[in-house]
């Protein structure tokens, strides 16, 4: 074989054993920001650039609230959803909240809310919704047509005031779609937030090991998000009955664990030194 030849194939094998590369990294690609902003996308780090309001958002949720957030590519929906900020003024998050009833399957069972304060509790939201006394109407242009066109259901908000922290209470306008508002209202299964099971996913889990946890309703929602992950904004599962699979895959339900942090580890190593110290002056 002539020198050239022998080129050729090398340059044939090397090329095929690269394209093999790229098809391995795109495979296991993630597409999740993590809390520095780094995606990998198509086999290669990309960055997303935050803005000043997500850095501030990512730096207290993670300092203040012990929980991580990860941003997704600028171009993806439920990143351009995302209303999350850190209210300063009262050192609390004020996230962008999704909403889920998948047990309810002849209508879209999922809305994202806006503007809910960490300090508040899912369960007042919930309560406070379900007992608006808020009215839908479609009116038909005309009655007797089996074709005749409907006017869209008017956009308005359910309108309630949420109770906080410091014992005021907070207006607070509900995105929910009228007919899912009414399929609630109508199940008296979902009156009582308390024996409901609501569940969070846990995030960068293998696709076919779906697992959530459980969260108490009962509680502020910032409790409930120490210690995990959220890809973006949470999504808060609402079941009468535990799930057992989801898409095709059986599912686990964790009791909601406590994971100590690095940053509790230090506290904790501190608190040790000090009383070692204290027990060394006595």
């Amino acid at each position: 074989m002539s020198d050239y030849g022998f080129l050729q194939d090398l340059a044939r094998d090397h090329a095929l054993l690269l394209r093999d590369t790229q098809k391995m990294k795109h495979g296991s690609a993630n597409r999740l920001a993590n809390q520095n902003g780094t995606i990998n996308q198509d086999g290669r780090s990309l960055e997303i650039t935050l803005t000043r309001t997500q850095k501030n958002v990512i730096s207290h949720a993670k300092k203040q609230r012990q929980v991580i957030i990860q941003y997704m590519s600028p171009g993806i929906k439920r990143h351009q959803q995302n209303k999350t900020i850190w209210m300063s003024s009262k050192s609390r998050l004020v996230w962008t909240l999704e909403l889920a009833v998948p047990e309810i399957t002849q209508l879209a069972n999922k809305w994202v809310e806006t503007g809910f304060h960490d300090v508040c509790r899912p369960s007042d939201l919930w309560s406070r919704i379900l007992s608006s006394n808020k009215t839908w109407s479609e009116v038909a242009t005309d009655k007797d047509a089996e074709d005749a066109p409907r006017k869209r259901i008017k956009d308005e908000n359910i309108r309630i005031m949420l109770p906080s922290d410091d014992g005021n209470e907070y207006p607070f306008k509900s995105s929910i779609q009228p007919k899912l508002h009414q399929a609630l209202q109508e199940d008296s299964g979902y009156r009582r937030p308390e024996e409901l099971l609501w569940l969070i996913r846990v995030q960068n889990m293998p696709a076919n090991k779906p697992t959530f946890y459980k969260i108490d309703p009962l509680q502020p929602l910032y409790t409930q998000l120490r210690y995990q992950t959220v890809l973006e904004f949470p999504t808060i599962y609402v079941y009468k009955e535990a799930p057992t699979t989801w898409d095709g895959y059986g599912v686990t339900v964790q009791e909601h664990c406590v994971v100590t942090s690095e940053a509790d580890s230090s506290e904790e190593e501190q608190s040790d030194s000090n009383n070692e110290d204290t027990n060394a002056e006595d």
